[in-house]
């Protein structure tokens, strides 16, 4: 009886220890969301060296990633809430529109800043010289109405032409569109698309099409550069991985420091991944560009954030970025 006994004392400590290992591993496959731009280069390098998975290893973690690349900010919210993915890299307004809705719940913040990038306002319509020239008759393409970087970034420059408490005169002509089919529509005039809030390498690729120019830009509304994509996560994500949270950012640098150091890998790696037809002189050009930074970092998000809040969009104000962003941020000198 005594021997029964502690046989089944010791099978119940052996089942305890077995759950306190698993409570304490680490996910050994994840799945990333991104959109589809040169302003995710960073996360396509690591997709394509696998350097998630080599920083993750050496941290003792064996890991597989599964990248994904969705249309907006919309379909990559509902993939991260849905835990369809452990991480989504967006807009800055995704994230803010998470961490704003989930601050009971989930506790949706950003891991990091990915890119700092111009966005174009474009158009096909001559008669479309500023922003107030647009009518009911025209219809602008952005990744997601109300809630993509784009949209939100048309809505600040909406505010600044027709004034304030105006920011939403031009809501009822934006149409939802990925960024693929929104150059298509724009370049060839259908669907009655007359407008379109781009992105890299989609812009420039417009400009060079008869009758396509530009109305304005993302950095003269805002005020100069500032962070237009960000990698973001649950909390229970990052708590539950703090390694491999760890790896993630190292691997980011490590991506980022390839693509400063030698740009065309980084273009080779963006057209085996991607298959963009974009012209490779053209994305060299796009990428030279000063206007073009990417840095872990984040730059100059409150004025969004300072918008959306105002314009009704988030409930609270942050009081600062960190706010928003996870302690991967830290000891960061970000704005």
């Amino acid at each position: 009886m005594k021997t029964r006994s502690v046989g089944r004392l010791g099978l119940k400590l052996l089942a305890g220890l077995f759950a306190s290992t698993a409570a304490r591993a680490e996910l050994g496959q994840v799945r990333v969301a991104t959109q589809i731009g040169l302003a995710y280069l960073p996360l396509i390098v690591m997709e394509h060296d696998k350097l998630w998975e080599k920083k993750a290893a050496e941290k003792g973690v064996p890991l597989k990633v599964e990248y994904l690349r969705l249309g907006g900010g919309s379909p990559l919210n509902d993939a991260l809430l849905s835990d369809s993915v452990q991480v989504a890299s967006a807009g800055l307004a995704p994230l803010l529109t998470l961490w704003d809705r989930t601050k009971t719940n989930y506790k949706v913040k950003g891991l990091s800043a990915v890119a700092s990038a111009p966005m174009y306002l474009l158009t096909n319509n001559p008669n479309v010289k500023t922003i107030k020239d647009f009518t009911p008759a025209d219809r602008i393409a952005v990744a997601s109405v109300k809630i993509s970087i784009n949209a939100i970034v048309l809505n600040m420059g909406v505010e600044e032409a027709f004034g304030a408490g105006k920011a939403n005169a031009l809501d009822d002509i934006q149409v939802a569109m990925a960024h693929p089919e929104a150059y298509a529509a724009l370049t060839t005039k259908a669907g009655g698309i007359t407008g379109y809030m781009a992105t890299s390498p989609f812009q420039e690729r417009a400009l060079m099409q008869p009758g396509i120019h530009k109305v304005a830009d993302s950095f003269s509304i805002l005020g100069g550069p500032s962070t237009f994509s960000v990698a973001y996560a649950k909390s229970d994500f990052v708590n539950g991985n703090p390694k491999l949270v760890e790896a993630f950012i190292e691997a980011q640098r490590e991506a980022v420091k390839l693509i400063a150091t030698d740009r065309a890998k980084a273009i080779d790696e963006y057209l085996a991944v991607t298959n963009d037809k974009t012209d490779r002189k053209l994305i060299e050009t796009i990428l030279a560009s000063p206007e073009y930074d990417f840095d872990v970092v984040p730059k100059a998000t409150m004025p969004m954030a300072g918008f959306m809040q105002r314009t009704g969009i988030l409930k609270s104000a942050p009081a600062s970025w960190k706010d928003y962003f996870f302690d991967t941020m830290k000891n960061e000198k970000g704005s």
